[in-house]
């Protein structure tokens, strides 16, 4: 699912840097990202009970994945710069993902929340959680 994503940002959208990200911690202390670069990453799996009970088995999952972006200018104490380009890449992304299935057999994906922090020197990140669902099937 998570490569489905990726694909999807790049070919919807301009975006040109969309990685995997195994948390946001590792992003911070990592090498510094480019500016505009985006992360998709695991996030939270809740599964609904078994629905079989003769020896099959079959969960729907909510599943939750993170899609974050880095905003950079190294010359921008207060951010206005920054600011100009975080609503222009929010849209581009919840322009690919809102309403995106990306199984024709699992729920559309929807937003769940956003939020910006401070990043490292000179940067924001803005992170966005997204929730769809996957199955567990076993026969």
């Amino acid at each position: 699912m998570l490569q489905a994503v990726i694909d999807r940002l790049l070919d919807t959208t301009d975006l040109t840097i969309v990685l995997p990200a195994e948390d946001l911690d590792s992003l911070e202390n990592g090498t510094q990202p480019k500016n505009l670069t985006v992360f998709v990453l695991p996030f939270r799996d809740v599964a609904a009970p078994n629905d079989l009970m003769a020896g099959a088995h079959r969960q729907e999952i909510a599943a939750f994945i993170i899609v974050a972006f880095i905003i950079r200018h190294y010359d921008d104490a207060k951010g206005g710069k920054r600011s100009s380009q975080f609503e222009a890449t929010r849209n581009k992304i919840e322009g690919a993902l809102a309403g995106w299935q990306w199984d024709a057999a699992e729920e559309p994906f929807e937003l769940v929340s956003g939020q910006a922090s401070a990043f490292a020197r000179g940067s924001t990140i803005y992170a966005q959680t997204w929730r769809t669902t996957r199955t567990l099937e076993k026969r």
